[in-house]
């Protein structure tokens, strides 16, 4: 009888501790290549479904119009009707003032909602153009409240009407018709524009997102078409019924 004697031999198929150590290494390497990239897909995919719901809510507010002589809703201070009331009707998943707890047309699924938010099925994080000018030269300008002709905006397709909401603890978000303050969702002074006139230094009091998706928002305009702008492009001009 022959018996082996290489006390050296191991067991086929068997990792060594430094082999597993490798694999290990492998891996985790393979992961920092990828989880950059499955982030990026999963916020290319976020801000499309941004975008499709913008249009969604396009459609709502030219039928809105279309029903109401070519009239949109604008600011949302005082007693004013809210933009997003104003479209429940048009939208295709239906509510009203009481209940919109199934609206979620209104919320862009890359806006981190707070983690005590009630109901996070009833969030409007979009703010709407409430931008008025006395001039083509008036640089300032004032809030307009409540309806005003669509028509009137000679370059629809290059005049915003809905935007991204910025996020932070000073911008409040509509989570039901109970809120205390639905009066901060729209844009009608310099400072709510994500960058100063420079473009150089973020507005502190902006209402605009300086970076929702990438390094700017997504807009709605007046034509009906939503679109991606960068925050530093965001300029009064975007906001003028007339443009110079």
């Amino acid at each position: 009888m022959k018996f082996d004697m290489n006390l050296n031999s191991k067991p086929r198929g068997a990792f060594t501790l430094i082999e597993l150590l490798v694999v290990i290494a492998i891996i985790a390497i393979l992961a920092a290549m990828l989880l950059p990239a499955l982030a990026k897909a999963k916020q290319k995919g976020q801000s499309t479904v941004c975008l499709n719901d913008l249009k969604q809510v396009g459609l709502a507010m030219l039928m809105f119009a279309d029903e109401n002589e070519d009239m949109v809703p604008r600011g949302t201070a005082g007693n004013s009707r809210r933009w997003w009331l104003e479209f429940m009707p048009y939208v295709p998943e239906g509510g009203t003032e009481r209940d919109y707890r199934n609206i979620r047309i209104f919320m862009c699924p890359s806006y981190p909602i707070p983690k005590n938010t009630p109901n996070k099925k009833q969030v409007v994080t979009y703010v709407v153009n409430a931008w008025d000018f006395t001039s083509t030269r008036d640089t300032v300008g004032y809030e307009q409240l409540g309806l005003s002709k669509i028509t009137d905006f000679r370059q629809p397709a290059d005049s915003a009407y809905l935007l991204d909401n910025e996020d932070n603890t000073w911008r409040p978000i509509v989570t039901g018709f109970r809120d205390p303050q639905t009066a901060l969702n729209d844009v009608w002074h310099a400072n709510h524009l994500p960058y100063d006139s420079s473009g150089k230094r973020l507005s502190n009091d902006r209402r605009i997102a300086a970076a929702r998706h990438s390094v700017g928002s997504n807009i709605l305009y007046l034509d009906g078409h939503a679109g991606y702008r960068a925050a530093k492009q965001i300029r009064t001009d975007l906001f003028r019924k007339q443009k110079l």
